[in-house]
């Protein structure tokens, strides 16, 4: 492992098939963390975070906001450390393109993160997506908020429920439960 400028950490050649990004977003938890452990189950984890107030367009955070911001961050990078590694973060206007960069600058060869549902963020994770894909890295995304995917839930006629009481009923008779929280890793491979 090479530490690069501005402490991105940077993965060897020979460590580059088993480097993976893990991008955290809302998602600020080493527990429950879908993403961070397909990245520490793939191997070498460089765990990232992007800035972009930007594109929140009207929802860009206020003060309070920012300030639970700060505090969530520090002790995700606290945690991280306990476990090997630490949390880049990155200020940009642009996630995908900051995100590009930082594969670049690592050798990684996967990038993972969690889904977030508003219209803004679905437009950058597809966008996300089709940029890594088109650079041949392997993207791949998990549920870590939901009991369900949104399009598994719906109503006979294949829409979205209307009442609360009617969507908790084919939630309970859902084929399958949902997948028991996860573990925090017991370490990570930095």
């Amino acid at each position: 492992m090479i530490r690069g400028v501005a402490g991105v950490v940077l993965c060897s050649r020979e460590m580059s098939s088993g480097c993976s990004i893990v991008w955290f977003r809302r998602d600020l938890r080493v527990e429950d963390n879908p993403a961070l452990s397909a990245g520490v189950r793939a191997g070498s984890v460089v765990a990232v975070f992007i800035w972009a107030p930007e594109e929140e367009g009207h929802y860009y955070p206020g003060r309070v906001s920012r300030w639970w911001l700060k505090q969530s961050l520090t002790h995700l990078d606290s945690s991280l450390r306990s476990l090997g590694t630490c949390l880049i973060t990155k200020r940009s206007s642009d996630s995908v393109s900051s995100l590009l960069e930082v594969v670049k600058s690592t050798g990684a060869t996967r990038v993972f993160f969690n889904h977030l549902y508003d219209p803004l963020s679905l437009v950058r994770d597809h966008r996300s997506k089709e940029v890594l894909t088109a650079q041949g890295i392997v993207v791949r995304s998990f549920n870590a908020d939901l009991l369900y995917e949104p399009w598994e839930i719906h109503d006979p006629n294949g829409q979205p429920f209307t009442t609360f009481a009617a969507f908790w009923d084919r939630c309970l008779s859902m084929p399958y439960d949902p997948s028991a929280p996860l573990l925090p890793p017991k370490r990570i491979v930095s």
